[in-house]
This record gives structure tokens, C-alpha cells and sequence, in this order.
């Protein structure tokens, strides 16, 4: 999803989004302009009306330089009662 940036801080960001995140969602960040990549984890989402959502993430390490190469990401989950699991991948970055 496209965001656009509103305020951005090395704990975190601001970002105007046409769709919600859910609170407490992990999403991963791509800073294009400024070759930044990380996870980041989402504190609030505001509904803006006709300008889509103000959504707010929190930057749990510092953001790494975006190198050159191919990404994937595997989807790791927990339910209450069971072990830790890995879910298939349903989405892969590629850096450029």
C-alpha cells in the first residue's frame, strides 16, 4: 500500500493512507527517498474523511539502508495455547 508522508521522526512516522491499518498491526516500511527500510508497528489509525486514514507507526529499531538485491518475508504467528509457527509467505519485496 502507498502512503503519504506527513511527519517522520527516527522513532516513527505519520503516514496519510486511503485504507486503515489495524492497531497494533506489523507492517513493513519502505522509505524510497530516503533508502530506509524496516518494520515498524502500527499505534493508531484516525479516519480523515475524504483525505483516507492519518496512521501512526512506531519504529521498534532503527530503520537499515536499502540495499540492492531480492527480499522475502515469511509470516510468523502465535495463537493462544500453541507454539510459534511459520505461515507461508504471501508477499515478497524486491529492493531496486
Amino acid at each position: 500500500m502507498r502512503v503519504r508522508g506527513a511527519n517522520l521522526h527516527p522513532e516513527g512516522a505519520l503516514v496519510m493512507a486511503s485504507e486503515p491499518l489495524a492497531p497494533q498491526s506489523v507492517v513493513f516500511v519502505r522509505l524510497k527517498s530516503f533508502g530506509l527500510m524496516g518494520f515498524a508497528q502500527v499505534r493508531h489509525c484516525t479516519e480523515r474523511g475524504p483525505w483516507g486514514y492519518a496512521i501512526g507507526v512506531e519504529f521498534p529499531t532503527p530503520l537499515m539502508r536499502e540495499e540492492p538485491g531480492s527480499w522475502h518475508f515469511h509470516q510468523i504467528s502465535q495463537t493462544e495455547g500453541e507454539a510459534w509457527k511459520e505461515e507461508e509467505p504471501d508477499t515478497a519485496l524486491r529492493a531496486v
